[in-house]
């Protein structure tokens, strides 16, 4: 399939525009004043069978510009090699592990696939930095820290949603660490729903 220049700056444009709204939802909606003032934040929509960069809000965070394809892409690998959840419509992935593609413990993503005739059309993904993940000192930057363990929980990638309901059993391990447990929580609760409204899902 070919495209001529305009309709595809057009379409390139119509899905700016929803990662740039993607954005915004999310800042208004953040209880953590790290995201809803610093901005500290990024979604962007990524390819469905490799988690190559298809667009991304102009808002976001530059450092996350260049990671969240990698951590989409790790997310997509792990799933087909076994190593994660397989999906289904409405599960939203959790993880904030830096060596998987991420960049701090603080930095966690939330990951979802985008389904499309019964099939994975392109997957959505936003990062936002949380105030604490229980770490040895607030914030999680120790400089006496000797493992990464030591700056907080450190989450692989596991369905925080499960065909659009909570996870009760998760939530409470991901709040109850954290010294800000009512921003996490409510930014846990608040986060995808806005992903989905802004793509229509």
């Amino acid at each position: 399939m070919s495209l001529d220049p305009i309709t595809l700056t057009v379409i390139q444009a119509g899905l700016q525009q929803v990662c740039d709204e993607m954005d915004l939802s999310f800042s208004r909606a953040a209880f953590s004043p790290v995201i809803a003032e610093a901005n500290d934040r990024s979604d962007g929509i990524y390819a469905a069978a490799d988690g190559a960069l298809i667009a991304q809000g102009a808002g976001g965070l530059p450092v996350f510009v260049g990671t969240m394809q990698h951590s989409t892409a790790t997310l997509i690998e792990m799933i087909r090699a076994g190593r994660a959840a397989p999906p289904s419509p409405g599960d939203i992935y959790i993880v904030n592990d830096p060596c998987l593609g991420g960049t701090h413990l603080m930095d966690v993503r939330f990951a979802r696939p985008f389904y499309r005739d019964g099939e994975i059309f392109c997957w959505l993904s936003n990062t936002g930095h949380w105030p604490d993940t229980g770490g040895s000192v607030p914030g999680g930057f120790s400089a006496s820290a000797t493992a990464i363990e030591q700056e907080g929980l450190r989450l692989p990638p596991v369905r925080l949603f499960k065909e659009g309901v909570l996870d009760p059993e998760i939530t409470p391990s991901s709040v109850r660490i954290s010294g800000w447990p009512i921003s996490v929580s409510a930014t846990s609760r608040r986060r995808p729903p806005r992903s989905w409204w802004a793509n229509g899902g």
